[in-house]
């Protein structure tokens, strides 16, 4: 066994053996969670650790670092009961799995993929009567599993364009975006924020190997779903009443645009990952913060929740500046992604940047109507409200100041032109193919 594939599965085994320990402590949710924190921030340890048996470009290795980064993230805004505990168990498993794939060479990152998108699929299943999800987006997962097991057997470009299907399921595309929705919004706990980022990074992972060899015509039926994907994530976004829908649908159209820029230049830059991290970590924010008011309030209407600005105004600060995020303004990482990608010599202009642009104004009305209603709406006197609480503000601000980096520095953060598609990640998909 080489160096680097131990080091990929002490990566992958050590957050898993924390949540088999962390069975025995279901009981006492406060030092449940305790366990939990420390060991997101040694799976970062592990990651500075043998960063050298990983041969990725920093971008890589950035991803790999968020991961465990926003496990951390995501647990330390949890409440403190033990309902939550299974979900907190099953978030490092989820770290684990999604470790795997960024961390592993082919066929074994494919199968760490395969495990992941299976994971959440059951998960789906088990809470679907609690949170009345409907069978499309389980069934959606599981295409994506038949997907990653065609890309283990097949040849190309059979196997090519299952796995495409795969990367579009965790990396959510239409017609394929049903088990990312139902992810953000059937799940429990902090398992919606967390898949928030971890299904879009292992997608984008597994997509960067398959760009150079698919057929131009998949590719233009690609684009053309990528810029229905932005139509669909916006018109659906605007007519949601529960936040986590408007978030979920916010994102697809945000993420279409990815997609949208991959297949048009079929190149891949710094600024790529800029505009994926920040993304996922706006979306991921929003998600916590919406989390904290259902732990506060239950779940309801957004119309029955309004005028939090001055009883609330922590979480009132965090969330504005979370929805500005989250809609592209700067100093904020999803606009300097954005900008960026756009200044790129591959990049040229086309009839599709106009629906791009109506994307993204459509995200500016339902982010800003999402905010001004929960903050400036009429006030409730009738409703008991409790501000954020410090470790619930902490994990917000860590998002905040991530944000804050990718927008003000990603030139430092990603110093090195243009990545190649074939070392942007570790999976060697052609590879294991031919």
């Amino acid at each position: 066994m080489t160096a680097e594939m131990t080091a990929s599965l002490l990566l992958v085994a050590f957050p898993i053996l924390v949540a088999t320990l962390g069975l025995f402590m279901r009981g006492k949710p406060r030092k449940l969670k305790v366990w939990l924190l420390l060991s997101t921030m040694v799976s970062l340890g592990i990651i500075g650790w043998t960063s050298g048996e990983f041969p990725i470009p920093p971008a890589g290795f950035f991803l790999l670092s968020l991961l465990p980064l926003m496990g951390f993230v995501t647990l330390l805004g949890q409440p403190l009961h033990g309902a939550n505990s299974a979900a907190w168990l099953l978030t490092l498993l989820v770290l684990g799995l999604g470790l795997g794939v960024l961390a592993s060479e082919a066929p074994l990152s494919l199968i760490f993929f395969l495990l992941l998108l299976a994971l959440v699929g059951l998960m789906l299943f088990v809470y679907r009567p609690r949170a009345g999800l409907d069978w499309y987006g389980i069934g959606t997962l599981g295409l994506g599993v038949f997907g990653v097991v065609v890309a283990l057997t097949a040849v190309p470009p059979v196997s090519s364009l299952a796995f495409a299907v795969a990367c579009a399921v965790a990396l959510p595309l239409l017609p394929f975006h049903k088990g990312y929705i139902a992810a953000l919004t059937g799940l429990p706990g902090n398992l919606p924020a967390f898949l928030a980022l971890v299904l879009p990074v292992v997608g984008f992972h597994g997509l960067m190997t398959l760009l150079p060899e698919v057929p131009n015509a998949l590719m233009e039926v690609a684009g053309v779903l990528a810029l229905v994907g932005m139509l669909y994530g916006s018109l659906k976004a605007l007519t949601q009443s529960r936040a986590a829908s408007v978030v979920a649908y916010g994102s697809l159209a945000f993420l279409s645009i990815l997609w949208w820029y991959l297949v048009t230049t079929r190149a891949a830059a710094p600024q790529i990952v800029v505009y994926l991290s920040a993304v996922s970590l706006a979306s991921s924010g929003l998600l916590i913060a919406f989390y904290m008011l259902r732990a506060r309030y239950g779940e309801i209407d957004l119309r029955a929740l309004s005028g939090l600005a001055l009883p609330m105004p922590r979480f009132a600060v965090a969330l504005s500046l979370l929805a500005l995020a989250a809609l592209g303004l700067p100093p904020f990482g999803v606009f300097s992604g954005f900008v960026g990608m756009l200044l790129t010599p591959s990049f040229t202009w086309s009839g599709g940047m106009i629906v791009v642009i109506i994307a993204w104004l459509s995200a500016s009305w339902y982010f800003f109507d999402l905010a001004q209603g929960l903050l400036f709406g009429r006030q409730r006197p009738e409703r008991r409200h409790e501000d954020l609480r410090d470790h619930e503000l902490a994990s917000l601000a860590i998002v905040l100041v991530l944000l804050a980096v990718l927008g003000v520095m990603p030139s430092r953060l990603f110093n090195l032109g243009p990545i190649n598609l074939q070392q942007t990640v570790m999976l060697e998909f052609r590879a294991w193919n031919k």
